[in-house]
């Protein structure tokens, strides 16, 4: 049994009770490029975007703590259960999509426990039983749905965000969750002077609430666009591109 857990914030409270390994997502795949013609390219990519872009990342740190939790995820056996913790907001949908990808050859069951909590508060606000039960809840997916996945992590790495919103929509009734997360990632993009909504919701916070202070702003975005599920530093790295945009507006 392997458990693929969204986060160390889960692994840190993961009940003990519940029997498997872990493999912890260390990735945050939402955020810079992913597309390459190899899982090695996938990493050179990942890694030198995030040592470039944010502060205390190495090379030594994603090739000796990110990729061996995936490759635990890759040399899964056939007889090895495999549940998939994720949430339901963008930032999880995306590493989701991509440990189903990693799991194409695998043959064994696939689970999936989502949280029962809402969008803002996730497993985060979950206890102990609480999670024990989602675990035992836990939904065995279709081949169907196994392979709709993985097809996610297919246009999402293209970009194809208008394919991925038609099969999305189609398997609403089987995979209700997938839809707002594609929606969510089409506003995410920016055209024309449109900066994307993740953009535009900053600036609109920070006007509202008459501040630049980036703790009272981040706080009102978790609050006001959960579905994108993205954490500080995320937020962060959008607030400094743009007050270096504006800069050169002006």
């Amino acid at each position: 049994m392997l458990h693929v857990l969204n986060g160390d914030a889960l692994a840190e409270v993961f009940p003990a009770s519940i029997p498997g390994k872990i493999a912890v997502a260390r990735e945050a795949l939402i955020d810079g490029p992913v597309k390459a013609n190899s899982i090695e390219g996938l990493w050179l990519i990942r890694e030198k975007f995030l040592k470039s872009n944010y502060t205390g990342a190495s090379e030594e740190d994603y090739f000796t703590k990110v990729v061996p939790e995936f490759e635990k995820i890759m040399t899964a056996t056939a007889d090895t259960k495999v549940y998939l913790w994720f949430e339901n907001d963008l930032f999880c949908q995306v590493n989701l999509w991509f440990s189903m990808f990693l799991l194409k050859n695998h043959t064994g069951d696939v689970y999936l426990v989502s949280p029962t909590t809402d969008l803002i508060e996730g497993f985060g606000g979950m206890n102990q039983l609480q999670l024990e039960q989602a675990y035992r809840n836990a939904k065995l997916l279709t081949k169907n749905e196994r392979h709709i996945l993985r097809d996610m992590w297919d246009l999402y790495q293209r970009p194809d965000v208008s394919e991925a919103l038609t099969l999305s929509k189609q398997v609403s009734p089987e995979l209700p969750f997938l839809y707002p997360a594609v929606v969510a990632w089409k506003e995410s993009l920016p055209h024309g002077e449109y900066l994307g909504k993740p953009k535009e919701a900053l600036k609109e916070i920070s006007a509202q609430l008459e501040t630049d202070d980036f703790g009272k702003i981040f706080r009102a975005f978790h609050i006001k666009y959960p579905i994108y599920g993205y954490g500080d530093l995320q937020v962060k790295r959008l607030w400094e591109e743009l007050k270096k945009e504006e800069k050169e507006v002006k």
